[in-house]
C-alpha cells in the first residue's frame, strides 16, 4: 500500500466513522504497536472534543479503490494537535511522513479558519513505543511533557463497591439531556446545555452513557463506555462525579458495576482508562487504582515547533 494508491475523503456520514473504527480494530489486532487509539476514542474526540467544528474539516481518511482504509486523522486546531492513525504496512514509510506533513498543513489552515493560534504541533506517544518515537524524530518531533497515564484492568478481580442507600444505576436516554448536561458541567468544564449536549448524545459514536442517580433525582456520576468487540476491550472516557456528590464512592461503584456488566455481556478480556498526571489531577489516578486498574505506560507529548 502506497499513498499514491489512496484517495482522501472527508467525514460525511456515520458510515465514515464506522469504516475508520473497523480499520482501527483490525490494525490493533494485527500488531502490538502501542500507538493506536481505542475504537471509542475516535467518536468521542470527534463529536465531543471537536464540538462546534464542521466534522468534514477535522476528520479525514484515506482509502484505496477496493475500499481498504490506509489511514485516518482527527485534527484539533484548538489543541495544536492531531491524531494520525496509519495501517501497519504504512508505518514509518515515506507515505507516513507525507501524511504527517499533510496533517501539519491542515491543522495550520484550520487554525486560520477557526481563529486558533498554532505555534506548534503535538502528537501523543507512549513511552514504550520506540518505533513511533524514532519515526517522529525523523520528521522533526521531540519529547516534551508527560500528558496522560494509560491504565488497564485485566477483569480478574473486582472490589466490593456498593452504592449508598437511595442511589441507583441508570442507562441514560434522550429524555435525560438536562440532567446529563448538569452532571457533565459539575464534573468538568461548565460548557453544556440540553441542546448542545443533545447533539453529542445523538451522534453516531455513542454506545453507552451510564449514570448514578441520586435520591433527589439528579445525576450524581456518569461515564461513557465503548466496546471493541474484535479485541474484546472496553474504554472508559470520561468518568465524572458531580461536585455535590464527591467522596461517597460513587465513581468506584459505577466503574465496578460497568466492568462486571460489560464483561458478562461482551465477553471482554480487559478494560482501559487514561488519567492526567498526579500533579494535575491526583483524584483520578487514585480512583482507577482503587478499582483495580494498573499503569501500562505513560503518554508523552511529542512537539514540533513552527519556525
Amino acid at each position: 500500500m502506497r499513498l499514491n494508491d489512496l484517495r482522501v475523503h472527508a467525514y460525511r456520514k456515520a458510515s465514515d466513522l464506522g469504516r475508520a473504527q473497523a480499520s482501527l480494530m483490525n490494525w490493533v489486532r494485527q500488531t502490538s504497536q502501542r500507538g493506536y487509539l481505542h475504537k471509542g476514542d475516535i467518536g468521542h474526540r470527534l463529536f465531543n472534543g471537536c464540538y462546534g467544528y464542521d466534522k468534514a474539516d477535522v476528520f479525514r481518511y484515506w482509502m484505496d479503490d477496493a475500499g481498504e482504509v490506509g489511514a485516518f486523522v482527527l485534527l484539533y486546531p484548538h489543541w495544536e494537535s492531531f491524531d494520525l492513525q496509519v495501517a501497519p504496512r504504512l508505518f514509518g514509510s515515506d507515505s507516513h511522513a507525507e501524511l504527517i506533513r499533510y496533517c501539519e498543513e491542515e491543522t495550520l489552515r484550520l487554525g486560520q479558519k477557526y481563529g486558533k493560534t498554532i505555534k506548534k504541533w503535538v502528537i501523543e506517544v507512549s513511552d514504550d513505543d520506540s518505533g513511533q518515537q524514532d519515526f517522529l524524530a525523523t520528521v522533526g518531533y521531540s519529547r516534551s511533557k508527560h500528558w496522560f497515564t494509560f491504565t488497564r484492568h485485566q477483569l480478574d478481580f473486582f472490589p466490593d463497591a456498593a452504592l449508598p442507600d437511595g442511589f441507583h444505576f441508570h442507562d441514560a436516554s434522550p429524555a435525560d439531556l438536562e440532567k446529563l448536561a448538569d452532571v457533565h458541567n459539575h464534573s468538568f468544564t461548565n460548557k453544556w446545555n440540553a441542546d448542545s449536549y443533545g447533539e453529542v448524545f445523538r451522534s453516531p459514536h455513542l454506545e453507552y452513557e451510564i449514570v448514578v442517580v441520586a435520591p433527589d433525582g439528579r445525576f450524581a456520576a456518569f461515564t461513557n463506555v465503548w466496546i471493541d468487540d474484535l479485541n474484546r476491550s472496553l474504554l472508559f472516557e470520561p468518568v465524572g462525579t458531580h461536585s455535590d456528590f464527591r467522596r461517597r464512592g460513587l465513581g468506584k461503584a459505577l466503574m465496578t458495576y460497568v466492568l462486571k456488566r460489560m464483561k458478562a455481556v461482551h465477553d471482554l478480556v480487559c478494560a482501559c482508562v487514561c488519567h492526567e498526571p498526579a500533579d494535575k489531577n491526583p483524584a483520578s489516578g487514585a480512583l482507577y487504582a482503587s478499582v483495580g486498574f494498573q499503569e501500562l505506560h505513560k503518554i508523552y507529548e511529542y512537539v514540533k515547533r513552527l519556525t
